[in-house]
């Protein structure tokens, strides 16, 4: 101790500190770069955070801009402890670090500085009136339907009407024929006028109501040709394969022909309600829930 019984070093004013004039700030990556004093220069900002502006650049993007609010916070002088001011002051700053975390645009969806609200959807270019958007197709059908409607008529076409020329004179096929046309040119006519936008009251009310007629009488003149074919099968056996061959495979289309005709029960059903559920849909505005195949 000095003399007195003072401690060296107490008692004396602390010698005054010279002013700051400039700092050495070290980067990321050994980056250099001098602050002045004040505060006028900023320190380097992270790789990552330079990187996403330099990507914002490129993409056209605004880079962030602090909002009004966290520059007046940050350019207030810091209030004495336990004071109102201080407690606005932590409310700025929360203010001012909630407005720094808000979304901007970015480069990638979901990353820290992509935009993630949401955009309104863009209509599809690619698709017309009445299009399918599932199939992007101009008919709703399911493919397995149309595909047994078109074979059946193939067949009973060329393998019935054409192949066997004593019934194209019988009542059954003309039914049946008429009943093709009817219904042909009703369903084309519908999603003809779809297409263009400008459906017809009439078209739509003929689509959805003449099928409860002509499908039982169709599917009635194509079971009298079949029906009215089977002596004249049987007799030539014409498109059957008798065994012995050298595949060693029989095919009688007798019997192949009273096969298909037993087929109508199960599958005419399943399309004969199927349309009167969509007839329901269509013309009376009901929800119809199907289950899955």
């Amino acid at each position: 101790p000095a003399a007195g019984g003072v401690p060296a070093g107490r008692g004396r004013a602390a010698a005054p500190r010279e002013p700051l004039t400039h700092i050495l700030i070290e980067g990321v990556g050994g980056e250099k770069r001098h602050c002045g004093a004040g505060g006028a220069g900023r320190p380097p900002l992270p790789a990552a955070r330079r990187q996403r502006r330099r990507d914002r650049a490129a993409l056209g993007g605004e880079t962030e801009q602090p909002s009004a609010a966290a520059a007046a916070a940050a350019a207030a002088p810091p209030p004495a402890p336990g004071s109102s001011a201080a407690s606005s002051s932590q409310r700025r700053g929360a203010a001012s670090r909630a407005a720094r975390r808000e979304p901007g645009p970015g480069p990638f969806r979901g990353s820290p500085g992509s935009d993630t609200r949401a955009r309104p959807a863009t209509p599809d270019r690619h698709l017309s009136a009445g299009t399918d958007t599932r199939g992007r197709g101009i008919v709703r059908t399911s493919v397995l339907v149309t595909g047994v409607q078109v074979s059946s008529r193939i067949f009973m076409v060329w393998f019935i009407a054409h192949s066997i020329k004593q019934i194209q004179n019988e009542e059954s096929v003309i039914l049946f024929l008429v009943v093709w046309t009817v219904t042909e040119i009703t369903r084309y006519s519908f999603y003809t006028f779809n297409l263009l936008n400008h459906l017809p009251y009439f078209i739509k009310w003929a689509r959805y109501n003449f099928f409860i007629i002509l499908y039982p009488a169709g599917v009635a003149g194509e079971l009298l040709t079949i029906y009215a074919a089977l002596p004249y099968v049987k007799k030539t056996g014409m498109f059957s394969l008798r065994l012995p061959n050298k595949y060693n495979v029989s095919f009688d289309y007798y019997y192949f022909l009273i096969i298909v005709m037993f087929s109508y029960v199960p599958l005419f059903p399943q399309l004969y309600f199927h349309m009167l559920r969509q007839r329901r849909r269509v013309l009376h505005g009901e929800v119809i829930v199907e289950k899955d195949d």
